[in-house]
């Protein structure tokens, strides 16, 4: 039977609440055949599968692409930077676990796990003083202290900027992989071109018109008064001292 939309987001909210210990394994998996239709054996899947994502554990049995990327989505937005690095790396173990049988690989699975890796990466990076204030909500975990602004950041919105205007900074034109090597692939801060604390609570960022792959010096740099200096602003001032030098 294929797994639908509809039972995924099901499947997602059962297990959380089978998890918290709101309802019982047994309830859950009930409510999940009888009101959507989903086969018993996937629905128990799905909740074990859940804990183990949340405590960061390899699960054994497998669920599809979009399962995948919806329960790491959702772990993100509903449970913090943390936890989404311990459900990506008991999807790794899960992954390493079944191409181990011999039954193929994972391939869309291992995309999708690449994809929310450069979304955790993003939320790592430092967040400027001028794009927080009172309200700010602090999370710890991946041994790094993490700011998250009230008005929600789009992490899909990060991921497009960056695929859309690539990984060299606009400003300077740096590309930290040429410079570094390996370990500066795919590194790179994302300039919100307005102001966080500008922006108003049903404010939707885009990725393309809204933000720019900045490299941390020069996004220091356009921070240095607010509002920020524009990116235009930076270009010249690199240009005289360039050209006064």
């Amino acid at each position: 039977m294929k797994i639908t939309t509809e039972m995924i987001q099901a499947a997602y909210s059962a297990s959380a609440d089978v998890y918290h210990g709101i309802i019982s394994r047994q309830q859950a998996i009930n409510d999940l055949v009888i009101k959507f239709g989903m086969n018993r054996g996937s629905a128990s899947d799905s909740i074990v599968n859940f804990k183990k994502i949340m405590d960061g554990e390899k699960y054994t049995r497998t669920g599809n692409e979009e399962q995948t990327n919806y329960i790491l989505t959702h772990i993100l937005n509903d449970y913090g930077v943390s936890e989404l690095g311990n459900a990506i790396k008991a999807v790794k173990e899960h992954v390493e676990y079944y191409e181990g049988l011999g039954r193929g690989n994972l391939n869309r699975i291992r995309a999708v796990i690449s994809r929310h890796e450069k979304i955790l990466l993003s939320q790592t990076v430092t967040v400027y003083p001028d794009e927080l204030d009172k309200s700010e909500t602090l999370f710890e975990g991946m041994k790094k202290t993490v700011y998250v602004n009230i008005y929600e950041r789009n992490q899909e919105a990060r991921i497009k900027c960056i695929e859309h205007y690539g990984f060299q900074c606009v400003v300077c034109s740096c590309d930290f992989e040429k410079v570094y090597g390996d370990i500066g692939k795919d590194f790179i801060h994302v300039h919100h071109l307005t102001q966080l604390s500008e922006i108003g609570q049903g404010y939707e960022v885009d990725p393309v018109k809204d933000l720019r792959p900045i490299c941390p010096n020069c996004h220091a740099m356009l921070h240095k008064k607010s509002p920020p200096y524009t990116i235009d602003e930076m270009k010249l001032n690199i240009q005289t001292q360039s050209s006064a030098s």
